[in-house]
């Protein structure tokens, strides 16, 4: 039987200043086995007086004296997911939703100053870990919001702490160019044991801090293809990322890989290489075209899902896709925004994350 699948999307207006009017937005997306969906709204807190406002769900630090309202407003929306027990927990642009999965309602909104942009999360049920991604910095915070610790991964690989970020309230800042921020631009975050693992789009490739050492290194993937990495999942002992480019690619140790590769060098051992990988385009697959975007990702019973479309200035929908490594299609579904609310003023609306229950 295919599972419940939560898919966090965002969206966002071509007037930044646009005044939606509403105190809640669309951001989650849940699709059950039936074939029944529904759509759930949550309050945003955005600019300084925003968390005044909602203090009542919020945990955590409060604005810093420092604080200014943006000069550019972030997009609307949910981003990376995680689950513990009963509850989904989804990052934000400023902090992490803790949402009962009974009901969909927010049950807290986590917050501290050092969430900012937040792209993957990872949560168990001691802590939460988010990226600063603006700055290559890991953060560490428990589940009142309070930081526990935080370090930044420099572009040599040494790992240090700069205790003066604490100082900046990075909540109401907004990304100010196109692109990737940060050095390495983490996307995706996964802890195993002593091991943060650390997807970095900018290098297409890992960068794993063992947290015991303070030590950093680079799992350089032998890609066959342009790559774009976005999000990683570990199953069955391979890691399966999505490019964003439309593709999903499989990751592993050689001498472990479930597929096939081309080499057949008798001296291959002599040369220097780290995990090998296998290439999946979507539109090879009965999904049958490449999509405009590809993010989030998770494998359940073989099945890989993600979600496909919704890139700047394309129709205003996005969709949920799940297909097998063979091909197959298992299950596509759609969401359009006239099916949400206005498409006036609109600029993209897109997929990031999602978990299946």
């Amino acid at each position: 039987m295919s599972p419940s699948i939560a898919v966090s999307f965002v969206h966002g207006y071509t007037d930044l200043d646009h005044d939606v009017g509403n105190d809640k937005f669309p951001a989650l997306w849940v699709c059950e086995p039936s074939g029944r969906s529904k759509v759930h709204e949550y309050p945003f807190p955005r600019n300084v007086s925003d968390f005044f406002e909602y203090r009542e769900i919020i945990l955590g630090t409060m604005p810093l004296a420092s604080a200014q309202d943006f000069k550019k407003l972030p997009r609307f929306g949910l981003t990376g997911l995680a689950q513990v027990g009963e509850y989904l927990y989804a990052g934000s642009w400023n902090g992490v939703y803790k949402i009962r999965k009974s009901d969909f309602e927010v049950e807290s909104f986590i917050t501290n100053q050092l969430m900012n942009d937040m792209h993957g999360i990872w949560v168990n049920s001691e802590c939460i870990v988010t990226i600063l991604t603006g700055k290559d910095t890991i953060v560490i915070s428990d589940h009142n919001g309070d930081v526990i610790s935080h370090f930044t991964v420099n572009n040599d690989l040494s790992v240090s702490t700069d205790k003066e970020i604490e100082k900046l309230d990075w909540r109401f800042l907004s990304k100010q160019f196109r692109g990737a921020t940060g050095i390495w631009h983490f996307n995706y975050v996964q802890k195993f044991d002593d091991e943060i693992w650390l997807t970095a789009r900018n290098i297409n490739a890992f960068i794993v801090v063992d947290i015991k050492t303070w030590k950093a290194h680079i799992r350089s993937i032998n890609h066959k293809t342009v790559a774009l990495l976005h999000d990683g999942y570990l199953y069955k002992g391979e890691h399966y990322f999505t490019s964003i480019d439309g593709k999903i690619i499989i990751a592993s140790e050689a001498e472990s890989a479930s597929f096939e590769f081309r080499e057949r060098i008798d001296n291959i051992g002599n040369f220097s290489r780290d995990m090998v990988s296998e290439v999946m385009r979507l539109e090879e697959t009965k999904f049958g075209r490449v999509p405009n975007w590809c993010r989030g990702i998770e494998c359940i019973d073989d099945v890989i899902y993600t979600t496909v479309d919704g890139r700047y200035d394309t129709d205003l929908s996005f969709g949920l896709l799940g297909v097998k490594r063979s091909g197959e299609k298992v299950l596509e579904s759609r969401l359009h925004w006239k099916d949400v609310g206005s498409e006036k003023d609109l600029r993209f609306v897109t997929g990031f994350d999602l978990k299946a229950f």
